[in-house]
Protein backbone atom coordinates (compact mmCIF):
# COMPACT_ATOMS: atom_id res chain seq x y z
CA UNK A 1 0.00 0.00 0.00
CA UNK A 2 1.19 3.50 -0.79
CA UNK A 3 1.02 5.54 2.38
CA UNK A 4 0.85 9.24 2.92
CA UNK A 5 3.91 8.48 5.06
CA UNK A 6 6.28 9.04 2.15
CA UNK A 7 6.80 12.59 3.41
CA UNK A 8 5.97 12.10 7.08
CA UNK A 9 7.49 14.22 9.80
CA UNK A 10 10.63 12.36 10.95
CA UNK A 11 10.40 11.64 14.66
CA UNK A 12 14.14 11.07 15.00
CA UNK A 13 17.34 11.69 13.12
CA UNK A 14 18.32 8.84 10.75
CA UNK A 15 20.37 6.31 12.67
CA UNK A 16 19.84 8.15 15.93
CA UNK A 17 18.11 7.03 19.14
CA UNK A 18 14.33 7.17 19.44
CA UNK A 19 12.82 10.63 19.74
CA UNK A 20 11.64 11.47 23.24
CA UNK A 21 8.08 12.68 23.76
CA UNK A 22 7.39 14.34 27.13
CA UNK A 23 4.24 12.69 28.48
CA UNK A 24 1.72 15.46 29.18
CA UNK A 25 4.52 17.96 28.76
CA UNK A 26 2.27 20.44 27.00
CA UNK A 27 -0.58 20.40 29.50
CA UNK A 28 0.39 23.55 31.39
CA UNK A 29 3.08 26.25 31.25
CA UNK A 30 5.23 24.80 34.07
CA UNK A 31 5.24 21.32 32.52
CA UNK A 32 6.11 22.79 29.13
CA UNK A 33 9.05 24.75 30.56
CA UNK A 34 10.38 21.64 32.30
CA UNK A 35 9.98 19.43 29.22
CA UNK A 36 11.77 21.96 27.04
CA UNK A 37 14.57 22.28 29.61
CA UNK A 38 14.88 18.48 29.63
CA UNK A 39 15.45 18.54 25.88
CA UNK A 40 12.32 16.62 24.85
CA UNK A 41 11.97 16.28 21.10
CA UNK A 42 8.17 16.57 21.30
CA UNK A 43 5.74 17.70 23.98
CA UNK A 44 2.58 15.64 24.22
CA UNK A 45 -0.55 17.68 24.96
CA UNK A 46 -3.91 16.19 25.95
CA UNK A 47 -6.62 18.24 24.23
CA UNK A 48 -10.27 18.24 25.28
CA UNK A 49 -12.93 20.21 23.43
CA UNK A 50 -15.08 22.23 25.83
CA UNK A 51 -17.36 25.14 24.94
CA UNK A 52 -16.09 25.02 21.37
CA UNK A 53 -12.39 25.41 22.25
CA UNK A 54 -9.46 23.19 23.13
CA UNK A 55 -8.39 22.88 26.76
CA UNK A 56 -4.99 21.32 27.54
CA UNK A 57 -5.35 18.94 30.49
CA UNK A 58 -5.09 15.27 31.35
CA UNK A 59 -8.23 15.04 33.48
CA UNK A 60 -11.87 15.06 32.44
CA UNK A 61 -14.14 17.97 33.31
CA UNK A 62 -17.16 17.31 35.50
CA UNK A 63 -20.42 17.81 33.56
CA UNK A 64 -21.93 21.20 34.14
CA UNK A 65 -20.55 24.64 34.90
CA UNK A 66 -18.43 23.81 37.97
CA UNK A 67 -14.69 24.25 37.22
CA UNK A 68 -13.73 20.81 38.57
CA UNK A 69 -11.52 18.18 36.91
CA UNK A 70 -11.48 14.51 37.88
CA UNK A 71 -9.72 11.21 37.50
CA UNK A 72 -10.80 7.93 39.04
CA UNK A 73 -8.89 8.65 42.23
CA UNK A 74 -9.03 12.43 42.71
CA UNK A 75 -10.74 15.76 42.04
CA UNK A 76 -9.08 19.14 41.56
CA UNK A 77 -10.07 22.64 40.63
CA UNK A 78 -9.63 23.53 36.98
CA UNK A 79 -6.68 25.90 36.53
CA UNK A 80 -7.20 29.50 35.58
CA UNK A 81 -6.37 30.77 33.06
CA UNK A 82 -7.01 27.74 30.87
CA UNK A 83 -3.95 26.59 28.94
CA UNK A 84 -4.62 26.17 25.23
CA UNK A 85 -2.90 24.88 22.12
CA UNK A 86 -2.56 28.48 20.95
CA UNK A 87 -0.34 29.10 24.01
CA UNK A 88 1.77 25.97 23.60
CA UNK A 89 2.66 26.27 19.92
CA UNK A 90 4.59 29.58 20.25
CA UNK A 91 6.39 28.27 23.36
CA UNK A 92 7.65 25.24 21.42
CA UNK A 93 8.38 26.96 18.12
CA UNK A 94 11.94 26.23 17.02
CA UNK A 95 12.64 24.17 20.15
CA UNK A 96 10.45 21.04 20.05
CA UNK A 97 7.58 19.48 18.19
CA UNK A 98 4.05 19.09 19.54
CA UNK A 99 2.37 15.68 19.73
CA UNK A 100 -1.39 16.15 20.00
CA UNK A 101 -3.44 13.58 21.93
CA UNK A 102 -7.00 14.41 20.87
CA UNK A 103 -9.59 13.22 23.37
CA UNK A 104 -13.00 14.22 22.01
CA UNK A 105 -14.91 16.57 19.75
CA UNK A 106 -14.76 14.77 16.40
CA UNK A 107 -17.20 17.30 14.97
CA UNK A 108 -15.11 20.38 15.84
CA UNK A 109 -11.57 19.24 16.70
CA UNK A 110 -10.31 19.14 13.07
CA UNK A 111 -11.29 22.77 12.52
CA UNK A 112 -9.72 23.76 15.86
CA UNK A 113 -6.43 22.12 14.89
CA UNK A 114 -6.47 23.88 11.53
CA UNK A 115 -7.17 27.25 13.20
CA UNK A 116 -4.34 26.79 15.70
CA UNK A 117 -1.84 25.86 13.01
CA UNK A 118 -2.80 28.97 11.04
CA UNK A 119 -2.24 31.22 14.05
CA UNK A 120 0.87 32.62 15.79
CA UNK A 121 3.46 29.91 16.32
CA UNK A 122 1.50 27.41 14.27
CA UNK A 123 2.94 28.08 10.83
CA UNK A 124 5.90 25.81 10.29
CA UNK A 125 5.41 24.06 13.66
CA UNK A 126 6.37 20.39 13.96
CA UNK A 127 3.00 18.82 14.82
CA UNK A 128 1.69 15.26 14.78
CA UNK A 129 -1.74 14.08 15.95
CA UNK A 130 -2.76 10.95 17.82
CA UNK A 131 -6.02 9.66 19.25
CA UNK A 132 -7.83 6.47 20.15
CA UNK A 133 -10.75 7.92 18.17
CA UNK A 134 -9.46 7.02 14.73
CA UNK A 135 -12.36 8.59 12.77
CA UNK A 136 -11.53 11.86 14.53
CA UNK A 137 -7.99 11.58 13.17
CA UNK A 138 -9.31 11.05 9.67
CA UNK A 139 -11.22 14.31 10.06
CA UNK A 140 -8.02 16.04 11.13
CA UNK A 141 -6.27 14.75 8.01
CA UNK A 142 -9.05 16.14 5.83
CA UNK A 143 -8.75 19.54 7.53
CA UNK A 144 -4.93 19.53 7.75
CA UNK A 145 -3.49 17.35 4.96
CA UNK A 146 0.11 17.93 6.02
CA UNK A 147 -0.33 16.63 9.58
CA UNK A 148 0.85 13.11 10.40
CA UNK A 149 -1.55 10.72 12.15
CA UNK A 150 -0.60 8.21 14.82
CA UNK A 151 -3.46 5.87 15.66
CA UNK A 152 -3.33 5.29 19.41
CA UNK A 153 -3.55 1.70 20.69
CA UNK A 154 -4.20 0.81 24.33
CA UNK A 155 -5.43 -2.81 24.45
CA UNK A 156 -4.73 -6.14 22.73
CA UNK A 157 -8.09 -5.88 20.93
CA UNK A 158 -7.18 -2.42 19.59
CA UNK A 159 -3.76 -3.73 18.58
CA UNK A 160 -5.32 -6.49 16.48
CA UNK A 161 -7.87 -4.09 15.03
CA UNK A 162 -5.16 -1.64 14.02
CA UNK A 163 -3.28 -4.37 12.18
CA UNK A 164 -6.42 -5.07 10.18
CA UNK A 165 -7.33 -1.41 9.61
CA UNK A 166 -3.80 -0.42 8.58
CA UNK A 167 -3.87 -2.94 5.73
CA UNK A 168 -6.48 -0.84 3.92
CA UNK A 169 -6.15 2.62 5.48
CA UNK A 170 -3.33 4.70 3.93
CA UNK A 171 -3.71 7.65 6.32
CA UNK A 172 -1.76 6.68 9.47
CA UNK A 173 1.92 7.53 9.45
CA UNK A 174 2.34 5.25 12.43
CA UNK A 175 1.00 3.77 15.61
CA UNK A 176 1.25 5.19 19.14
CA UNK A 177 1.12 2.03 21.22
CA UNK A 178 1.15 1.03 24.88
CA UNK A 179 4.71 -0.28 25.22
CA UNK A 180 3.68 -3.57 26.86
CA UNK A 181 1.88 -4.58 23.64
CA UNK A 182 5.05 -4.26 21.54
CA UNK A 183 7.60 -6.91 20.69
CA UNK A 184 10.61 -6.92 18.41
CA UNK A 185 8.58 -8.82 15.82
CA UNK A 186 5.65 -6.39 16.04
CA UNK A 187 7.95 -3.38 15.56
CA UNK A 188 9.56 -5.05 12.54
CA UNK A 189 6.14 -5.78 11.03
CA UNK A 190 4.97 -2.21 11.48
CA UNK A 191 8.14 -0.91 9.87
CA UNK A 192 7.72 -3.35 6.98
CA UNK A 193 4.28 -1.83 6.43
CA UNK A 194 5.77 1.67 6.32
CA UNK A 195 4.52 2.64 9.79
CA UNK A 196 6.50 4.49 12.45
CA UNK A 197 6.18 3.21 16.03
CA UNK A 198 5.74 5.32 19.18
CA UNK A 199 5.91 3.45 22.51
CA UNK A 200 4.15 4.87 25.60
CA UNK A 201 4.55 5.46 28.56
CA UNK A 202 8.07 4.27 29.44
CA UNK A 203 10.01 5.22 32.56
CA UNK A 204 12.15 2.11 33.04
CA UNK A 205 15.64 2.46 31.58
CA UNK A 206 16.03 -1.21 30.67
CA UNK A 207 12.71 -1.25 28.87
CA UNK A 208 13.63 1.93 26.99
CA UNK A 209 16.91 0.39 25.85
CA UNK A 210 15.12 -2.78 24.67
CA UNK A 211 12.63 -0.71 22.68
CA UNK A 212 15.49 1.27 21.17
CA UNK A 213 17.21 -1.96 20.10
CA UNK A 214 13.98 -3.04 18.41
CA UNK A 215 14.00 0.21 16.45
CA UNK A 216 11.00 2.11 17.84
CA UNK A 217 10.91 5.63 16.43
CA UNK A 218 9.86 7.47 19.59
CA UNK A 219 9.35 6.84 23.29
CA UNK A 220 6.86 8.73 25.42
CA UNK A 221 8.16 9.17 28.95
CA UNK A 222 7.41 11.10 32.12
CA UNK A 223 11.12 11.79 32.63
CA UNK A 224 12.57 12.78 29.28
CA UNK A 225 15.99 13.76 30.66
CA UNK A 226 16.39 10.40 32.45
CA UNK A 227 15.37 8.47 29.36
CA UNK A 228 17.81 10.44 27.25
CA UNK A 229 20.62 9.56 29.65
CA UNK A 230 19.58 5.90 29.59
CA UNK A 231 19.71 5.82 25.79
CA UNK A 232 22.95 7.77 25.42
Amino acid sequence: MSRSGADVLPLRAPGGPPALIAHGGGNDPALARRALADGADFLEVDLWVRCGRFEARHERHLPGPLPVLYERWYLRAAPRPIYRLEHLLPACHGRAGVFLDLKNGADVAPALVRRALAGPGGRGARVAASSQNWPLLRGVKAACPDIDLYYSVDTPAQFDLFRSVAERDPLPAGVSCRHSLLSERAVARFHADGLAVVAWTVDDADRARALARWGVDAITANRAAAMRAALA
